[in-house]
């Protein structure tokens, strides 16, 4: 049986979000496959577990705090700029001592299992032998995306820059690695080196038992998210100025609920039917209430898990395009589509008059989502993965 090390930034038994459950769920589709240590590391978010226990049901054999670079050279600033192969891209990297560690712990593995760029870099570690990287944002496209936004000029210079500087890093990707792995087939399409590329798709444990669905009186839309992702805030934030009084104009009752962490410490407008309800252990229910859930996402890289969760709960959807991006689905059959403000109230407005509509919508979206968004079906994408590292010789 292959030992597999996983690296991750992310705390496997904290509060769910998208980069918790893709990490936490393609660890578990590895463990079938071989026997998972685990490495926690980054700068940003805290952990629980201690090296030598359990996190999220594997061992965890050491944890990593990126220190961040407050003495940036001459030198370090051009390669920083210039230089492709320079790895402290965020300024923040691990320690001599963690990365010694590392280094001699890596030829242990039959396999290395790194999930996203920056924490790549943040290690400091140019070639993994056997490595997998599961990117579920390039970064090149995430900047990308906001140039879409009305930014000013030195905002969208910044935003151009950023893009160039991280196209350089991601066409090196395959020196580094053996395979990369990205969320879907139009990111794989972005990359480079499409032979050494996979898709494994983002995916939603499908519920046990469907709660039935109630549509709460008066009518609730929902969203539900990490509100400490820029992305999020920005498009809800983008629906409650642009969309919401409008829908609000024909269903003055209606009231729009906000799930996630962090939702409730946003300085929503108040007297605007607003309930924020921060981290719920419970989406289940309270989207059950729901009468359409909400994707109104604007910038971003990678594919949203909440359309997979509403489509999983059976809930109605109506996203942007950017919203849906990654996912075979087509407007007015699984979801609606719609990027600008009177059509995505419009298509709302819809689905609150006709409930008949959202759920054949949701029916379909739900049979689809069985087939091709649950973990369980990216077992065989995840098993083709290993194979193919694990065929190629040591190097």
């Amino acid at each position: 049986m292959p030992k597999i090390l996983c690296l991750t930034g992310h705390d496997l038994d904290g509060q769910d979000h998208g980069a918790v459950l893709r990490a936490r769920n393609l660890f578990k589709l590895l463990a079938r496959l071989g026997e998972v240590k685990l490495v926690l590391a980054g700068f940003h978010e805290p952990w629980q577990a201690e090296p030598g226990g359990l996190c999220g049901g594997f061992e965890l054999l050491r944890t990593i705090r990126f220190e961040v670079t407050r003495e940036k050279s001459l030198h370090d600033r051009w390669h920083h700029e210039f230089n492709p192969r320079f790895m402290n891209t965020d300024w923040i990297q691990a320690g001599t001592e963690d990365r010694a560690w590392l280094r001699q712990t890596l030829p242990q593995y039959d396999l290395v299992w790194v999930h996203g760029l920056h924490l790549t870099n943040g290690l400091g570690i140019w070639r993994w032998p056997r490595g997998v990287l599961d990117i579920d944002d390039i970064p090149s496209s995430y900047h990308r995306s906001q140039l879409s936004l009305p930014v000013g000029l030195r905002k969208k210079l910044g935003l151009k820059r950023q893009i160039i500087l991280w196209e350089r890093h991601e066409r090196t990707l395959w020196e580094r690695f053996e395979a990369v792995c990205v969320c879907s087939e139009a990111d794989r399409k972005m990359l480079a080196r499409q032979d050494r590329t996979f898709v494994v798709p983002n995916g939603f444990n499908p519920p046990e038992r469907l709660v039935p669905r109630q549509p709460a009186t008066p009518a609730h839309i929902g969203f539900v998210g990490n509100f400490s992702y820029a992305p999020n805030r920005e498009g809800v934030r983008w629906f409650v100025e642009r969309v919401w009084p409008l829908i609000l104009k024909k269903n003055p009752t209606a009231r729009l609920r906000l799930a996630g962490s962090k939702s409730e410490t946003e300085p929503w407008p108040a007297g605007c039917n607003i309930d924020a309800l921060g981290w719920l252990p419970d989406v289940a229910t309270e989207m059950a209430s729901w009468s359409l859930s909400v994707v109104p996402v604007l910038t971003g890289g990678g594919t949203r898990i909440k359309i997979a969760e509403s489509f999983g709960y059976r809930c109605p959807v109506v996203a942007t395009s950017l919203g849906a991006y990654g996912y075979d689905v087509k407007d007015g059959e699984e979801l609606f589509l719609a990027d600008e403000p009177a059509d995505f109230a419009a298509k709302c407005e819809r689905l609150l008059a006709d409930a008949s509509l959202g759920e054949r919508m949701a029916n379909r979206a739900g049979e689809k989502f069985t087939a091709n968004w649950t973990w369980e079906a990216q077992a065989g994408r995840v098993a083709a993965v290993v194979e193919n590292v694990l065929a190629r010789p040591r190097t």
